[in-house]
Order: structure tokens, then sequence, then C-alpha cells
């Protein structure tokens, strides 16, 4: 074979072999559509069967469902939706949800909201939403709505609507009937519990108002009204008390006296057919038409009042209504009946114990007054004692005849001013019980209120002066006329600025100010002292009472504690007043009197000379029954009383030093070792027991014979001086002879 034969064989086999090639590839194209076409008869099938179940399953719910797209078009829906909200095919055929929810909204109370709030959830699109939508005929929807998601895209959502109507009511007659077994608990508790008519009354009309469905409701006792023939009207319900007259419920007439007379219970279904019922004649009165009334009775059948409800609906009231409250009115009728006998029965034991109360104030007061008076008598002994001592050594010193010229001057101005003391404490008693019998009388006169200031300074500046006080006085330059008395005025102020001196500590301050305008003068007393103390602010005028010393002002000890008093009746029968506080910017008190213009004590005592007491040992003049000579310790913070006693003691032959507090004493008997001391008990800084306990401590031997020498008189003052470690107890002013003899005793 030659080469071309070659050629031309290879040449046609070509077509061949490509047409052969091309039939194998579409018998395997055929193939492969033919394998397509079944798979998707297949799927078609199944997604048709799907779509079916996805349909079935969606009528199948109870729930109303619609499908929406972002842009409110209808994309699905079930029949349980369209029959929920009454749609027509015809409107669902629109696919658009703007108009269904026109038509919804006329089903729904708030048809504004219920669209605002679609609105809003396509404008926001949340994942889920919840609502509940009241509709007009009373079924309840629960709307509930979510995004729906494919493939991560946001395709639309899904809303929900369940009724849940008879729910809510189930729900509802639940609450209903645990709301009235807790009033009826609740009322039952107060009712066995509480003695109080009123309170009993309110919670029984409470109750029964509210489980009865009434709008309205009273109790009315069966009793007379204070004033006036209707029956008195107790409590109310439902309404303000001062609203009841126009409440369109019965107060009068046949049908209301029907159940206060005991009639059974009464109910009408409409009220404004009976013809026993008088409907309010006041204008605006609420028609009542279902009415209910039951009797309230006591255990013994008689009818304290009675229950009355209404409502301004028709037949309102039921059989349960009827049970419930006619077994309240049982209820309430025995404890109302008991809390009425208890309220008696209470009502007589409080007269009982207000009488016990008025004896038990009355013994109160008479001890009260007892005490006061016993204090009073013992701290008059005391002040009067005081003075006593000194006067009766001084006595003493003169029948002895003393020559010495110094010590008989000094005798004297000792006696002055005891007796100028003494004058005063009695000047003040009389001046009290003068006011206490309203025998004080004032002899007015128009006077400057300039010359009764300017007195009480003088008079009080010896006070001031030995206190070191600053004092000034600030007026004003127009003098002031004031109708008064100048001697009592001036004693009134005269008793404000001692008692400024005497509760501030030394090199203080005491301010007299004046001020005037139309009606008045007004003129305040302050100081820097210790103040008013809280307890005494509403009492410190009071009869007795005194201001507390303290340990910078000892001298602020003793008085009566009438001269407040005497300041206030003074200012009072002047046509004053006075008060007294404690001052804002710092220590100290403040005393205000105010006086109206025109038209509408005794000196103070200088201190005895502090350097008298080195001289206490003056010339010896040895008594006819002579002894052997003591030595003795006298201790007392009234000097005079001190230098009088040594005095005495020097001339008898005796070694005698004196001191004038509690550890001056302690400090002379360790050093002086003294056989005999006198100590008064009234000291300052530390009073006399202390002392005694202290010098007892030191343990001298032989023992001092240490005597309590005081203006203490009562049973219990010689007990707690025992107690304290003295050896004798005497009350000022001691008899000389008693003395005598006691310092010359062999011990």
């Amino acid at each position: 074979m030659t080469k071309s034969d070659d050629e031309d064989r290879l040449l046609r086999s070509v077509p061949l072999q490509n047409a052969q090639s091309i039939l194998r590839a579409r018998q395997q194209a055929e193939g492969v559509l033919v394998t397509a076409g079944e798979g998707l008869e297949q799927k078609t099938t199944e997604l048709a069967l799907s779509l079916s179940m996805v349909r079935a399953t969606l009528e199948a719910s109870r729930d109303g469902i619609l499908v929406t797209d972002d842009n409110a078009h209808v994309t699905g829906f079930n029949q349980q939706y369209v029959r929920m909200w009454g749609l027509s095919d015809e409107l669902m055929a629109f696919r658009d949800h703007e108009r269904l929810l026109h038509v919804a909204s006329q089903q729904v109370e708030d048809a504004q909201h219920y669209l605002d709030r679609v609105h809003e959830i396509y404008r926001h699109s949340p994942a889920e939403s919840f609502d509940l939508l009241q509709l007009r005929d009373g079924r309840v929807y629960e709307r509930s709505s979510k995004i729906q998601i494919v493939e991560g895209q946001h395709v639309g959502r899904v809303w929900v609507f369940r009724d849940i109507t008879e729910q809510r009511r189930t729900e509802d007659a639940l609450r209903k009937k645990a709301r009235v077994l807790e009033l009826l608990n609740k009322t039952g508790t107060i009712l066995t519990a509480k003695l109080d008519v009123r309170m009993l009354a309110q919670a029984v009309i409470d109750a029964a108002t509210e489980i009865s469905g009434a709008k309205v409701g009273a109790f009315f006792y069966n009793t007379a009204a204070p004033g006036g023939n209707r029956p008195f009207l107790r409590t109310v319900a439902g309404i303000a008390a001062e609203d009841f007259d126009s409440s369109g419920l019965p107060q009068a007439g046949a049908l209301f006296d029907l159940t206060l007379s005991g009639a059974p219970l009464v109910h009408l279904d409409d009220l404004s057919k009976d013809a026993r019922y008088q409907a309010p004649a006041r204008p605006g009165a609420v028609p009542i038409r279902s009415y209910l009334a039951v009797p309230v009775a006591s255990g013994s059948a008689d009818v304290i009042g009675g229950l009355f409800f209404g409502h301004p609906d028709a037949g309102v009231f039921d059989e349960r209504a009827e049970r419930l409250v006619t077994g309240i009115a049982a209820q309430a009728g025995v404890s109302i009946d008991n809390a009425r006998l208890y309220e008696v029965a209470r009502q007589a034991a409080q007269e009982r114990e207000k009488l016990l109360d008025n004896e038990r104030a009355a013994r109160s007061e008479a001890e009260q007054m007892s005490r006061m008076k016993d204090e009073f008598l013992a701290m008059l002994a005391h002040e009067l004692r005081n003075p006593l001592a000194p006067l009766r050594a001084s006595a003493e010193i003169l029948r002895l005849g003393a020559g010495d010229p110094v010590v008989l001057e000094r005798t004297r101005a000792i006696m002055e001013r005891q007796i100028a003391h003494m004058t005063r404490l009695v000047d003040d008693l009389l001046d009290v019980s003068r006011i206490s019998r309203g025998k004080l009388e004032l002899r007015l006169e128009q006077i400057t209120l300039d010359d009764a200031i300017r007195s009480a300074a003088e008079t009080s500046r010896p006070v001031i002066a030995e206190r070191q006080h600053s004092f000034s006085i600030s007026m004003p330059e127009q003098p002031i006329e004031v109708s008064a008395d100048p001697v009592r005025l001036s004693q009134a102020f005269t008793n404000l600025l001692n008692n400024a001196a005497k509760y501030t500590p030394e090199g203080g301050s005491v301010e007299l100010r004046v001020a005037a305008d139309a009606h008045g003068v007004t003129v305040s007393i302050e100081d820097n002292g210790i103040g008013v103390p809280e307890h005494l602010s509403t009492r410190i005028f009071d009869m007795f009472v005194q201001g507390e010393p303290s340990p910078a002002t000892p001298q602020a000890q003793g008085g009566l504690g009438i001269g407040l008093t005497l300041v206030r009746k003074i200012v009072e029968m002047h046509g004053g007043s006075i008060r007294a506080e404690s001052r804002s910017d710092g220590p100290g008190s403040r005393f205000i009197v105010w006086l109206p213009v025109a038209g509408s004590g005794a000196p103070a005592l200088p201190a005895a000379d502090a350097g008298a007491a080195a001289a206490v040992n003056g010339p010896v003049r040895r008594h006819v029954n002579a002894f052997e000579p003591r030595r003795i310790l006298v201790t007392d913070d009234n000097v005079d009383a001190a230098l009088t006693l040594a005095s005495l003691l020097g001339m008898w032959g005796h070694e005698v030093r004196a001191a004038h507090d509690g550890a001056e004493a302690i400090a002379a008997a360790a050093s002086f070792r003294p056989d005999f001391i006198f100590l008064d008990i009234g000291m300052p800084h530390m009073d006399g027991y202390e002392a005694c306990r202290r010098i007892r401590a030191l343990g001298q031997v032989p023992a001092p014979v240490v005597v309590a020498l005081t203006g203490w008189g009562q049973a219990d003052d010689k007990r707690k001086a025992q107690e304290a470690g003295f050896d004798h107890h005497f009350t000022k002013p001691v008899d000389p002879a008693r003395l005598e003899a006691l310092v010359g005793s062999n011990f």
C-alpha cells in the first residue's frame, strides 16, 4: 500500500471518530437530563408536601397568624387570623397590612395607640414584641411578633394573635374569690379582735360594699342623731362622707325604716320601680337602681342598725352577694354589741382611773409641797444659822471683855454684816409672803428708768467689784419715763445684777443694756458666766429653784432660791414680763425684762478681809476654869464664821489656825497636827464630808477629834457625817458652853 492510500484512510477515520464521540456525549447528556428531571420532580413534590404541611400547621393553630415583609406586604396568614378579626376574602386579597390594620383598629379600645404601636414596631424592628389588646366587645388579645431571618437575611415579621378572654375571665374570677376570702378573713379578724365600735363599723361597711359589688354603702345606727330624729349615720364606703346626701341611697322613708325595724333582707333589682322609694331631692343626686339592705342585730336580737348598699345599674346584686352580706351583718351585730358594752365598761374604768389619777396627783402634789417645805425650812435654817454662828461667837468675845481695839472693831464689823445679811433674808421672806397673799402694794409714780437702774447699779457695785467683774451700762440718751415703784423696781434690777455677779467666774463681765420703742422698754442684763442649765430653763423663776454652783463660782452656794421669783412678781406687777436664756454668742446668760412706758435690796455685804485670818489668835485670856491648851483647826468658807470661832477659841487659850476650804484644811491638818478640827460641811470645791475622809486617811496618831460644825442639822445630815468619819455633829450656832466643854474634855 502506498503512502497516499494511508493518508486517505486516516482522513476518512477522523470524522467518524468525532461523530462517535459526539454520540457518546449526547447519550451521556440525555442521561443526566433524565436524572435531573426525575430529581426536580421529586423535589417539587417534596416542596409541595412541605408547603401543604406548613399550611396545615398554620390552619391547625388556635392562634391567628399573619406574616408580612418589611414593606407591610402580607406574605402569609391563616384562617384563624381572618376569623378573629372578621376580615373578608376580598380584603385579604389585597395583601396590604395597612388596610387590615385600619379595619382591626376599629375593634380596639384605643385605636390610635394600636396603630401607633404597629408603626413603631415596623420602624424600630425589634427582635420581639408583646402587647395586650383590649377590644371594644370585651375580648382580650395577646399580640406578639418576631422577625423572620432566612439565610442570615431579614425577610419580614410574623404576627401572632391569641384570644385570652376566657383565661382573663377565669383569672379575674379567681382574683375576686381570693379578694372576697381575704376581705372575709380580715373582717372576721377585726370583728373578733377589735373592741373599737367606730373601727368595727368602718371595717364592716368597707368589706361588705366591696364584696357585694356596690358603688356606695352605709352603716346606720338605730339611734337618733344628735339634734335630729333620723338614725345616726355612722360610716360610709365607696364615697366621701360629705357626698353621701347626693348618693341616691335612701336615708328615710318606709323602705329605709323597714330594715331598721328588723325586717329580713331587702333586695330590689330596680329601686326606682318601688313605690316606697323616696328619691333624694338634692340637685345632682345620682340615681340608685340596685338596692340591698340587711339589719344588724345584737346577740339579744335587738336591732343595732342596718347595712345599706346601692348601685346605679339594675340587677347588680345576686344571691351570692345576699349570702355574704347577711353573714357579715350577723357577725357585725355580735361584735359591735360586745364593743359597745366594752366601751361602756372602758369609759367607767377611765372615769375611775381619772379619779385615781386626780387622787394620785393631789397626793403627789401634797408630797412635793411637803418636800419643798422641808427643803425650804432646812435651807432657811442653814442660811439663818450661818450668820448666827459668827454673831454668837462675837457676843461671847464681847462678854469675855476683849480689850484689843482691833479685835473689838473687827467683831463689831462682823456683827453688822451678819445682821444686815439676816435682815435681807427676812425682807425677802416677807416680800414673798406678801406677794403670795396678794398683800404687796406698789407705790406707783412717774419716774425715769435711769433712776431705778442707777440705784440698782450702786447697790450691786460692791458685789460686782468683789468678783472683779467689768460692768457697763448702755442707755438711750433720751430719758425713758415709766410708771413704777422706784424702790421695788430698783430691787428687781439689783437682784438680777447680783445674780449675774454670783454665777460669773472672777474677772468676768456684766452688761446692762436698755432699748425702747413706742410700746415699751427692754432691759437686758448679760453676763459671761455659767449660763442657764437646760433643765432649769423653764423653772428658773419658780420658788426655791436655784442655779447650780461650779468650781469657778463657789460663791453661788447659799440663798433661799426666792430672788428670781421676787423679780418676776415685781416685773409682772408693773405690767411687764421677764425671760431667761443662755447666750448664743458664747457662755453666759441673758435676762430680758420688758416694761411698758409711761401711759401704757439690801446692799451687798463687803467681804471680810482675807488677811485677817493671820490674826485669829487674839490676846489670850484664860477662862476661870482653865484647862490644858489644845491645838485647834477651824475650817469654814464663811470667813466671818471662821474668824469669830477662832478668836473665841484663842481667847480661851488654845492655839488656833483657820482654813477656808477642804484642800486647805487637809494641808493644815498634815502640818499643824491639831487635836481638834472643826469642819463646815457646805464648802466649795470639796465639801466637809470628803475633807474629813481625806484627813482620816492621813493616819495621824493620835487621831484628831473631827467635829462637823454646820447649818445642816437634819437626821440624815448627822448620819452622813458619822459615815464620813466625824466624831461629833454640831449645828450652828453652837452653844459656847458646849464648845468649851468639848475642847476641855479629856480624850
